[in-house]
């Protein structure tokens, strides 16, 4: 039996895992005023205790009346400290409490309890649901309160435990440096929102946990990060088979052809209609897997030759751009049993097979841009393999000049404001590029450093060029081959 120090907490006199919390102090064991009782406070009486977590409302626990001294009132811990006595508090008898029948109480749980139901958890400001920003919610006494992740220390197997939180099988990437941006509270993403704070710094994963507070770590909440920058990550969707590959058939280059698939042990195509079309995030998985670059267009017209083999995937197919192989975006036809692929799709009079025309391998010393729109929207950068958003920040005419005149397109006659900007989704890749006006791509500009900056979606550059063409090169213009693809729904936090 291990010697009681003053400042030990117990449960209800017989101990356990939840009831009343009584506090020892001066030899004497007495109870804790409910007033001010919260998440943060029952969360500290459990760890100290020997438990790793809260139940769910566990701060809301109803254990009858005490006995003896009512110790502490108004007790304002912030999730950090390790024992009760390190909180804040209105002093030692110092309560309004007339006597112990008004008494805090706990219910805590145990290692084999703590299931991974035990929060929400968020994606935000990617370009899907498997990507994202991490935001929590551990059901505290404020239900409106999220938490993020500070990316210190942040790793795979830290972003594993998050992509199992979301049941889904591994991540793909940790990402660190405010990737999906920060948090912007005027925005309607986070309408529910009243406050946010960080979960934790320095996490160190195992690969066994199936809630990321299972994790060891440090700093517990935190208002601000130490290095001031965000976590998040990019979760496989699937767990790819093996002989899941891709070809370019029909095109006169092989940057360029019908795509066709080998699944279930043979080569099919993609099929489609009037009610589905792939985009340019789309082409660039498949460019990128096929170690082609990025999409510059996606033809509906049948150019590379039509084959009367299977079907390998048909319906609707979205990628976030962020995707090491085309198998891992969200096809319902090739991951659902429930979508069964349109056998008879190549006899509908408006199908075509689906085609990409990628840029060829792009030179490391390269990074081209592009607009959502053609020669309009938001200004996307192309960088480690998929494209992302520049911050207005610093942003001048000169910049959107040199935009335009890259893309083909005569020079805007102003550097646009925010009235005119939709935010953008996925990684932000630069603030303060800063051009001279003469530059011929964006480039060549002084682009600074990559993913270091402060912004959020709602500073995402958006440019539109004056209209007809001012230059004609091949690689200016492919990108407007391309139809419009329309704006893709962000999430939302609820």
């Amino acid at each position: 039996m291990s010697l009681l120090l003053d400042h030990d907490v117990r449960l209800s006199h017989i101990g356990g895992k939840q009831g009343r919390v009584e506090v020892l102090n001066n030899g004497q064991w007495g109870t804790v005023c409910r007033d001010g009782w919260g998440f943060f406070d029952a969360l500290v009486v459990c760890k100290q205790l020997g438990f790793p977590w809260l139940a769910v409302n566990g701060f809301k626990h109803d254990a009858g009346n005490g006995t003896g001294p009512v110790w502490l009132s108004n007790v304002r811990c912030n999730g950090s400290e390790t024992r009760l006595d390190e909180c804040a508090n209105d002093g030692w008898m110092e309560h309004q409490c007339a006597d112990a029948s008004h008494s805090a109480a706990v219910k805590c749980l145990d290692q084999d309890e703590w299931k991974d139901n035990l929060s929400g958890i968020y994606l935000v400001d990617g370009a899907s649901g498997y990507e994202g920003r991490v935001m929590v919610n551990l059901h505290t006494d404020d239900w409106r309160h999220r938490f993020q992740i500070c990316d210190q220390g942040w790793d795979l197997a830290d972003a594993n435990a998050i992509c199992r939180m979301k049941r889904l099988p591994s991540a793909l990437r940790a990402t660190t440096s405010s990737y999906f941006g920060n948090y912007d509270p005027n925005t309607n993403t986070y309408m529910y929102i009243s406050n946010v704070s960080y979960l934790a710094t320095d996490f160190a994963c195992t690969g066994n946990e199936s809630h990321i507070a299972q994790c060891p770590a440090k700093a517990w909440f935190q208002d601000e990060c130490p290095t001031g920058r965000t976590a998040g990550v990019i979760c496989n969707r699937i767990e790819e088979s093996e002989e899941f590959q891709l070809r370019l058939v029909g095109g006169s280059t092989p940057n360029e052809g019908r795509v066709e698939v080998f699944t279930n042990g043979t080569w099919g195509s993609i099929c489609l209609d009037g009610l589905w079309s792939i985009g340019y995030q789309e082409s660039n998985v498949i460019c990128r897997q096929l170690g082609f670059g990025y999409g510059l267009e996606t033809p509906t017209d049948d150019r590379f030759g039509r084959t009367d083999g299977p079907v390998a995937i048909s319906g609707n197919i979205k990628c976030s751009g962020s995707e090491s192989s085309f198998a891992q975006c969200h096809i319902p036809t090739l991951m659902y049993e429930l979508f069964p692929r349109d056998e008879e799709c190549f006899n509908k009079e408006d199908s075509y097979q689906a085609g990409v025309i990628c840029s060829g391998p792009v030179p490391e010393s390269r990074s081209p841009v592009r607009t959502s729109y053609n020669g309009s929207g938001n200004v996307l950068i192309h960088h480690d393999g998929r494209w992302g958003t520049i911050c207005k920040a610093g942003w001048t005419l000169a910049n959107a000049q040199v935009v335009c005149r890259e893309l083909g397109f005569r020079a805007p006659k102003e550097a646009l404001d925010g009235r005119w900007r939709r935010p953008g989704d996925g990684p932000i890749f630069l603030s303060g590029v800063s051009c001279k006006g003469d530059e011929d791509t964006l480039d060549q500009c002084d682009l600074g450093e990559w993913y270091q900056h402060d912004c959020t979606h709602s500073m995402d550059v958006y440019v539109i060029c004056a209209a007809g063409m001012s230059f004609s090169t091949p690689f200016e213009l492919s990108f407007f081959h391309t139809p419009f693809y329309g704006y893709r729904k962000r999430s939302t936090i609820m």
